[in-house]
Parts: C-alpha cells; sequence; structure tokens
C-alpha cells in the first residue's frame, strides 16, 4: 500500500528562503565591515526573482502535498490549524519579498523587513519540520536535527551584523562571543545525530558533507574565538573574521542537507563510500579549507 500513499511532505524547499537571506546578508555585513560598497540590487533582481519562483512553485507544491496526505496524519491534533498557519507565512512572505525584491530578496542590511523576512522564513521551517515528524516514521535511533541549524542561521543572521558594525569593541566581543556559545551548544547537541548509522551513510556525498560539516564546526570555534579576541583587545575585524561567518553558514546548511538525507528514503545498497568512508570524509574536508581560504579572500578583495 505504500507505493499508493502521497507523496511525503518535501524537507529542504522551506529553508531554502531562511538559507538564501541568511548567507546573502552575512556575505554583504563581511563586505561592508572591510570598507567595500555595496552591489547594484538592479543587476541581480531579475535573477534572484526567477530563482524565487522555483523556490515558490517547490514550497506550493509542498503545501499541496500537506493537504493530501493521508487522514491518518491529517486528523493529528493541532495539523490543519499548522497547514493553515503555514499557507498564511507564505502568503505573507511572498507578499514582502515580491513587493520590495531589492530590500527583502537581496539585503545590504538588517533592516524592520529583513527581520521580519526572517521570522517569516524561520516559522516556515519550523512549521515545515513538524510535517516532517509527523509523516515519517520515528526512529529509537537519533537523527541530525532539523532545528538546531535553523536556529543557528537565525541567530547568525541577527547576532552578525551587530558584531561587525558595533562601535564598540567589547560590545562586538560580547556578541560574538554569545554566536559563537550558541553555535557551540547546537553542535555539541546535534554531533550524536550526524553519526547516526543510517542508510544514507553509505553514499559518498553524505560522507562529504559530513567532512564538510565537521570541518566547518572546527574552523568556526578556532576562527570565532580568534574574532572574539582580535575584537576586544584591538578593536578591530581581521580577515578570520569572514571564515568565521562563512564557516557557521556553511556547517548550518550541510547540517540541514545531512539531516534531510537521513530522512529520506533512498536506496543506498549499492553505495560508494562503503569501505571509503575515510576518503570521502578526506574530499570534504580538502574542499572546505578550499571554499573558505578562496571566498574569505575574494570577499575582501
Amino acid at each position: 500500500m505504500e507505493q499508493w500513499l502521497p507523496r511525503r511532505p518535501l524537507i529542504l524547499a522551506p529553508l531554502i528562503p531562511l538559507i538564501w537571506t541568511v548567507s546573502w546578508l552575512g556575505t554583504m555585513t563581511i563586505r561592508h565591515a572591510f570598507g567595500f560598497a555595496y552591489p547594484n540590487p538592479n543587476q541581480l533582481q531579475d535573477s534572484v526573482l526567477i530563482v524565487s519562483a522555483v523556490v515558490l512553485i517547490a514550497n506550493i507544491y509542498n503545501l499541496i502535498l500537506i493537504y493530501q496526505q493521508t487522514e491518518k496524519y491529517r486528523n493529528a491534533p493541532r495539523y490543519s490549524q499548522n497547514a493553515l498557519l503555514l499557507a498564511i507565512i507564505l502568503i505573507i512572505s511572498i507578499v514582502l519579498a515580491w513587493g520590495q525584491p531589492k530590500k527583502i530578496l537581496i539585503p545590504n542590511r538588517l533592516t524592520s523587513g529583513v527581520v521580519t523576512y526572517i521570522i517569516l522564513n524561520c516559522g516556515l521551517a519550523l512549521l515545515a519540520n513538524y510535517f516532517v515528524r509527523m509523516s515519517r516514521p520515528t526512529t529509537r535511533q537519533k537523527r541530525a536535527s532539523l532545528l538546531l541549524p535553523v536556529a543557528q542561521l537565525a541567530i547568525t543572521a541577527f547576532i552578525s551584523p551587530l558584531v561587525f558594525i558595533t562601535s564598540a569593541e567589547w560590545g562586538s566581543g560580547l556578541l560574538g562571543g554569545i554566536l559563537l556559545v550558541a553555535f557551540g551548544f547546537a553542535q555539541w547537541n546535534n554531533m550524536a545525530g550526524l553519526f547516526n548509522p543510517a542508510p544514507a551513510t553509505k553514499s559518498g556525498i553524505y560522507q562529504i558533507l559530513l567532512g564538510i560539516n565537521l570541518t566547518t564546526v572546527l574552523t568556526t570555534i578556532f576562527c570565532g574565538f580568534d574574532t572574539f579576541v582580535m575584537t576586544v583587545l584591538k578593536g578591530k575585524i581581521e580577515l578570520v573574521a569572514a571564515c568565521f561567518i562563512q564557516s557557521i553558514i556553511l556547517a548550518s546548511v550541510t547540517g540541514v542537507i545531512i539531516a534531510a538525507m537521513q530522512r529520506y528514503k533512498n536506496d543506498y545498497r549499492y553505495g560508494h563510500a562503503v569501505g571509503n568512508e575515510i576518503k570521502y570524509l578526506i574530499t570534504g574536508i580538502l574542499l572546505t579549507v578550499t571554499f573558505l581560504l578562496l571566498t574569505s579572500w575574494l570577499l575582501v578583495h
């Protein structure tokens, strides 16, 4: 009977708006901190709107899947209310983003409109996680969390601009410390789930993502600590600060993808990573180091 049931709600599509907004805002924050001009949003608006239209279609399709689930799920407490709330949040976010695409979809700074949009995206991600849990079987083994990366992205979006633009060195250092502690707490609680012996561990892509995630955890801690010290003692932003923000965003994104792969019912019987886990992990590590060095250098030059 399983093949006759409707497809389960999507996992990653509702998270894409939050990932995009935080990633772009973090990138612009770093460039502004080093004295570079913001890019002209007129040159990017059409491309961003095309991509956002594709994401919108995916989220509408996800909403249809939610309403087409079997009665076993639709009769659950608060299912209908959460589905209605998800539709309302999606409509409001569409009106907000498409009404002011230059200010919301391509933000240069943390404004009230961007804050509202990020909050709506967080609500979209949290509600989507509810439907993911409702429509997929539970397991006794701890899986990678979908909530912790969302929390990391939200905290990064709100605190990282303040870390770089505040004039008080101790204030910047304190905010950077809060961001680092929140990240460390989230990763510590999520570590057991990352090493869950799920069928997805047989995938080479999964092992590469795991290598990227573990590397970014270390670079976030070391670069974040260095950023905290340099901000407090010298009152200036160093190149390592760019690596800090890039690392924490990359760790959150890979954490979300790993959690999604653990929940998708794909066939990994012929996974290429079996017996070659270390090779794929090292590949992920090398890709991460190359990416962080290259992007950090490009952001400040």
